[in-house]
Parts: structure tokens; C-alpha cells; sequence
């Protein structure tokens, strides 16, 4: 059977384009939307224009509003369903802005001549914005000095990723390149150590893990974890230990544990 085929009961066959689904509603790249997002945004200088509901009279709304003006930036009056349309149906709070295109940083320029007590993310397939959200939340909040997302596979700054972050994202050292293993080379050149959080029994306890005062820890998903290729690049395999009903945490709330057990140690 070809791929893209399949046989419905052994009778009519269905082809890929007659069983397609319907896409979600998505919203464009470049907008930001909920208060806290477009507060960020205006803060770090990445509003074109600001897009508000018609019949909206939050204080803090107005608030943008105001602060947007003062900077010169346009602003204008939207339908509920327009904010709805432009944020993919999204919890937008009446308040949108759209996008300057937001400078992409290189790896090799983040890691350059760091002293010390330098910790790094390198996300490998994390898909889900709500994930990338709160990471990139983690890694302000440690003052990393990268986060290293996959441009083939995970999500990038997309609108969700905003929103999840509460803004966030737009202060926190990203950077997308397009090799992921590349990446990890870069960052043991510029003397950090990798390590890998896994579920394998043979991983070292992270509570007892004497963590290197230069370490990129690699986060994959809960679907499949990290790939063989970025597992066999890493010094030392870590995971956290957790009573046997509980499979996993989610990557969100593992990275902020390890990240601060990290920052216990160094910070």
C-alpha cells in the first residue's frame, strides 16, 4: 500500500486528500496579543501598530493604548471579531499588536567569551508554545544565556509562545539554527558541558548531580525524547527521581527543577 493511502474496510480507497482534516484556526507570525505579551513587546520596541477592542474599557488596555501613542505607534479600534480572527481565536483580552520582525541571535555570539556560572537550554522537538512559553520564562528568570530551538522541529516565536511566556520571550537569548547537534558543538567549543535530561534508569540522580559551572542542558519532548544523536553529543545523562506511578513531568515544569538545581549549585 503507497504511502499517503489506506484501505477502509478492504473496500473504497481513501486517499490522503479526501480523509484531510481541517486546518485550526492559526494566528499570523507576526502578532503579539493579551496584555502582558503586548506590554513586552512595547517595552522592548517591537510594536508596528496596536489593534484594540471597540467596546473595551479595561484600565490596563487603556493603559497600552496610552503608552503607544506616547511612542508614536499607531493604534486603532478592532471588532471582537477581528481580535479573534488575527490572535487564532486566542485569549487576546482585547489588546493586540503587530510585529516588527524580531533579530534572530547567533549561537556563537551568545556563548563568546563567558566567564563563568553560564547555563544554556537547547530544546530538541518541544512543539507544544505552552512549553516553549514557560522555558523561555525559566530562562529569564536564571539569566541564561541562550536558548536554542530547533528551526526544523519545535515550535519557534510564534504568537502561542508570547502569550505562554507573558512577553518574556521577546527579552529572553534565543536562537534558532538549523542544526541542533551543530548547536551542541558550538556550545562545547565555548566550554560547556552537555547535559541530557533522561527517563533512562542508567541516568544520574540530578539531585546528586554535581552540575558543571558551564552546562547546556537538552530538554526533549514527552513523546519521544531526545534524539540518539543529541543523547551520544551529551557528557552526562541526568533525570529526576519520581515515584514509579509517575512516568513524567512535563518539560515545563522539569526545566524550572533542573534549572534552579543548577542555579543552587552556581547561581
Amino acid at each position: 500500500m503507497s504511502v499517503g493511502e489506506h484501505y477502509n474496510s478492504g473496500k473504497a480507497k481513501i486517499t490522503r486528500s479526501q480523509r484531510k482534516k481541517p486546518k485550526p484556526k492559526s494566528a499570523p507570525k507576526q502578532v503579539a496579543y493579551g496584555i502582558h505579551a503586548c506590554q513586552a513587546a512595547l517595552n522592548a520596541g517591537y510594536v508596528r501598530n496596536l489593534i484594540f477592542q471597540e467596546d473595551n474599557s479595561n484600565k490596563r488596555v487603556m493603559s497600552l493604548i496610552e503608552e503607544a501613542i506616547n511612542q508614536g505607534i499607531p493604534t486603532e479600534k478592532g471588532s471582537l471579531k477581528q481580535l479573534n480572527a488575527l490572535s487564532g481565536e486566542g485569549v487576546h483580552q482585547g489588546v493586540l499588536v503587530r510585529l516588527k520582525k524580531i533579530p534572530s541571535s547567533d549561537l556563537r555570539s551568545l556563548v563568546k567569551d563567558l566567564s563563568t556560572n553560564s547555563f544554556a537550554f537547547v530544546l530538541d522537538s518541544i512543539n507544544d508554545p505552552q512549553n516553549v512559553g514557560a522555558v523561555l520564562r525559566v530562562a529569564v528568570a536564571i539569566k541564561a544565556v541562550a536558548v536554542v530551538l530547533s528551526q526544523r522541529k519545535g515550535a519557534l516565536l510564534t504568537p502561542g509562545v508570547h502569550r505562554a511566556s507573558a512577553g518574556l520571550s521577546f527579552f529572553a537569548p534565543v536562537t534558532a539554527p538549523g542544526n541542533l547537534v551543530g548547536a551542541v558543538k558550538d556550545l562545547k567549543s565555548a566550554g560547556f558541558w552537555i547535559v541530557a535530561a533522561s527517563s533512562s534508569n542508567e541516568a544520574q540522580d540530578a539531585t546528586k548531580f554535581d552540575w558543571p559551572e558551564k552546562t547546556a542542558l537538552i530538554l526533549g519532548s514527552e513523546e519521544s525524547g531526545i534524539r540518539p544523536l543529541l543523547l551520544r553529543e551529551s557528557d552526562y545523562h541526568i533525570r529526576l527521581p519520581m515515584e514509579p506511578k509517575v512516568e513524567s513531568l512535563n518539560v515545563a515544569v522539569a526545566s524550572g527543577i533542573l534549572a534552579y538545581l543548577w542555579k543552587q549549585r552556581w547561581g
